[in-house]
């Protein structure tokens, strides 16, 4: 979807991904879990038609369902704690010798979902972003790094339109999968043809000259470079925080690790003219405003009622919790749903 056809500010975007990632990143509830992926697949398929770039990344959805799968046997397999037992194999078998239990599946199972909705909420707002707006709003120093992702974000759905074409052209030629061996005719050329993007464009960038500094000389300062790796330690370490259900523990790292980034991402050697500013819609405050309230109640559910997002079916299985709050917050997920264009761009038909 281009600028101007009734598309989400990608600010809005970015909130709605951090907030909806929330419960699937600090818990296993089952209840809040299994809502967030109603969620997320409703304002998925709402936006479905709006933007072809979303089919386009069904290859990793489906990559995703198949590492779940794998999660979910690995973890029957390996961890033999629990109180339901479903069957013994015997004691001899190296890692897999003991009780296999409901416990373990039910955890797999958990998990699994947990990672198909981060791909899920992944996939969706990488599709519908509008990735130049996005880098219009970043500082110039992060231009490199932002430029880079898009490039990035971009192929994926190229690769697998190249993959679909190899495919076909391959089974025009008599070609069948047949086993692993059988691969190797779709993923060279495949490889291949990524490759070749991948220099040219890197070409053209260079003849460009991305990433040139503006003025001969020009060197990043010592302590800014300093600063961004102390920053993104503590991104990384507010993250792990919030993940092992530390809330009130990750603000303040999260805070410093913000300031950090802002302090030292002013300014920059490159200047950017902007031809018309990226205005926020009504729309685009109603999601950021619903997105910043879910975030709010779900990361005060954490500190306040751990069950209703925390879960674990070890030792014993336990009727997991339901907080009304919970639900409510996570439903206000849902408003980008209801806020699809009423009029279909040209570039869709």
């Amino acid at each position: 979807m281009r600028s101007g056809d009734g598309n989400l500010d990608p600010r809005a975007w970015l909130a709605w991904a951090v907030a909806a990632s929330l419960p699937p990143t600090l818990g296993r509830n089952p209840i809040a879990l299994g809502a967030t992926l109603i969620v997320v697949i409703a304002v998925r398929e709402a936006w479905k038609p709006w933007a072809r770039e979303v089919a386009s990344w069904s290859i990793i959805v489906r990559m995703a369902m198949i590492f779940a799968l794998v999660g979910i046997v690995f973890n029957i397999l390996t961890y033999h704690g629990g109180d339901r037992a479903i069957v013994e194999l015997p004691g001899w078998l190296p890692i897999v010798g003991g009780s296999l239990t409901l416990n373990a599946l039910l955890y797999g199972t958990l998990s699994g979902l947990a990672l198909l909705t981060l791909v899920l909420i992944g996939t969706t707002v990488g599709a519908l972003i509008n990735w130049s707006t996005l880098l219009r709003e970043l500082p110039n120093r992060l231009m490199p790094v932002a430029v880079a992702g898009t490039v990035a974000f971009a192929f994926v759905p190229q690769t697998a339109q190249a993959f679909r074409q190899i495919r076909e052209a391959q089974l025009a030629r008599g070609h069948r999968l047949r086993g692993a061996r059988d691969l190797v005719p779709l993923l060279v050329p495949m490889l291949t043809l990524g490759l070749e993007r991948a220099i040219t464009l890197a070409e053209a960038m260079e003849s460009r000259g991305f990433g040139a500094p503006q003025h001969a000389g020009a060197a990043t300062v010592v302590w800014r470079r300093l600063g961004l790796a102390v920053a993104i330690a503590a991104t990384a370490s507010a993250g792990y925080l919030l993940a092992v259900g530390k809330p009130g523990q990750s603000v303040p790292v999260l805070a410093t690790g913000i300031a950090l980034f802002v302090v030292c991402l002013r300014g920059g050697d490159s200047r950017r003219t902007v031809f018309r500013a990226a205005a926020l819609t009504l729309k685009d405050w109603l999601v950021l405003a619903t997105s910043c309230l879910s975030a709010v109640v779900l990361l005060a559910a954490v500190s306040a009622d751990p069950a209703s997002i925390l879960y674990e079916p070890y030792p014993s299985i336990t009727i997991p919790r339901v907080n009304l709050f919970v639900l409510l917050a996570i439903a206000l997920l849902l408003l980008p749903g209801l806020l699809i264009p009423t009029v279909r761009s040209a570039g869709d038909e």
